[in-house]
């Protein structure tokens, strides 16, 4: 990656109330604590999920608008035709056209590898696949933040080694819109809903829902790779006045009951 490119990073996580009514809650990424530095991850609560966020560490509020002639992928959640991933690797679909709807389906997939339970816990595991997703330059750097992120997450959700199996960690996405586009270089933006929390009566956090919109800027290099990673809350809807919250045993059940985000493509 060139020197003059932004250096990529994680958002943190810290607990932090939502003051609108109705709002969820900050992104995983958005809640770690690193030093002095407060990762962001969405969580309504007060608990935050910072791993979505990287490369960059900034949010995308006070940067000028995308270019007028952006546009949103064809499909829902990414994946436009002949956008599928030929193989998978340490379990991270890879090998995707050299094409609009490939960077994005890349995007997607990219960012859901980053929001599993095992991606926090796991440290062998999180560098298998940020070894896949990343470029080679912004390796190190993804690396030793994600490593920071993980740790205060961990710590701020109180996960232990014997709560670690019952951790929510979920995301999925909700649609594209690739910024621009070239044959060696695409900035893509995906806006996600994630889920995040410990679904026992003693958490530090109960599972929160959170919205969030990632900015990658992802390069060829016979794939696709991410190249920096920025992080914005939002759009975040209203929560329909005619539901409530479930138990913590109805998010547990479920979190046993249903398998994790498919990916895109």
């Amino acid at each position: 990656m060139a020197g003059n490119q932004k250096q990529t990073g994680t958002r943190s996580l810290t607990a932090k109330a939502s003051e609108t009514p109705g709002t969820g809650m900050e992104s995983p990424w958005r809640r770690v604590k690193i030093g002095a530095i407060i990762f962001g991850v969405v969580l309504v609560l007060g608990v935050a999920l910072t791993l979505f966020g990287g490369g960059g560490g900034g949010s995308d509020q006070g940067r000028p608008e995308a270019p007028a002639d952006s546009t949103p992928t064809s499909q829902a959640g990414g994946s436009g035709p002949g956008a599928k991933a030929k193989s998978v690797k340490g379990g991270v679909p890879v090998g995707y056209p050299r094409t609009k709807d490939g960077a994005a389906a890349a995007a997607v997939n990219y960012q859901v590898a980053r929001s599993s339970p095992g991606y926090f816990t796991d440290q062998a595991l999180r560098h298998q696949v940020l070894k896949t997703v990343m470029t080679s330059t912004a390796l190190s750097s993804q690396q030793a933040q994600d490593d920071q992120m993980a740790k205060g997450l961990l710590a701020s959700l109180g996960v232990t080694e014997q709560t670690a199996p019952d951790m929510v960690m979920r995301a999925a996405s909700l649609g594209t819109s690739v910024r621009s586009f070239s044959e060696d270089t695409a900035t893509v933006k995906v806006w996600m809903s994630e889920v995040v929390g410990v679904p026992t009566e003693q958490s530090k956090m109960p599972v929160s829902g959170t919205w969030s919109t990632y900015t990658l800027i992802l390069q060829w290099d016979g794939d696709w790779k991410v190249a920096t990673i920025d992080l914005a809350d939002g759009p975040t809807p209203l929560v329909a006045p005619d539901q409530s919250a479930s138990s913590t045993e109805d998010m547990r059940l479920a979190n046993k009951e249903f398998g994790a985000p498919r990916y895109a493509g």
